[in-house]
């Protein structure tokens, strides 16, 4: 497998950021570990605390060589100067995104845990997929479609484990 064709890592946000100590935290997480992009996954709503958000992120990321997308806001990646958008509908509006976007921008996927979603996205344009939920189910009423990941119940090292923020 060619070194641009392996799996790269995503580091998500929190949901909630303090924009006073949060940056640092960043950047010191980016000056430890190899991470090809940043996806920007805020709570709120809210434009000017996505944009200063964004702001600081962007910074922190851009510095370092590491592109930003912001999750579902498609509207805002060009205002706010980030790389591209991480759209949580599948491959839905994948289509869309390309062509608002242009050929440039990241365009990411969430495909649930559909392989076909995943393809259907990946053939309307998308840069990358992603699948999940890959962790336990919140609520013991919630039931979980049979993994993509499972790989018979073994132990895998596939995944490699990531030192924790200092």
């Amino acid at each position: 497998m060619a070194a641009e064709d392996r799996p790269q890592i995503t580091l998500i946000t929190p949901p909630t950021l303090d924009l006073e100590t949060f940056p640092d935290r960043l950047s010191r997480v980016l000056d430890a570990v190899e991470v090809a992009c940043l996806r920007l996954s805020l709570a709120t709503r809210d434009q000017d605390m996505l944009a200063r958000a964004a702001d600081a992120c962007r910074e922190v990321a851009h510095a370092r060589d590491v592109a930003i997308v912001i999750e579902t806001h498609l509207l805002l990646v060009e205002r706010l100067g980030l790389d591209g958008v991480h759209l949580a509908d599948g491959a839905r509006s994948v289509r869309q995104a390309r062509k608002d976007l242009g050929a440039d921008a990241i365009v990411g996927a969430f495909c649930k845990a559909s392989r076909h979603e995943g393809m259907t996205a990946g053939e309307a344009g998308a840069d990358y997929v992603a699948f999940g939920p890959v962790g336990p189910p919140r609520l013991a009423t919630e039931r979980r479609p049979p993994s993509i990941f499972s790989n018979g119940g073994r132990k895998s090292s596939r995944f490699p484990s990531l030192p924790k923020a200092p």
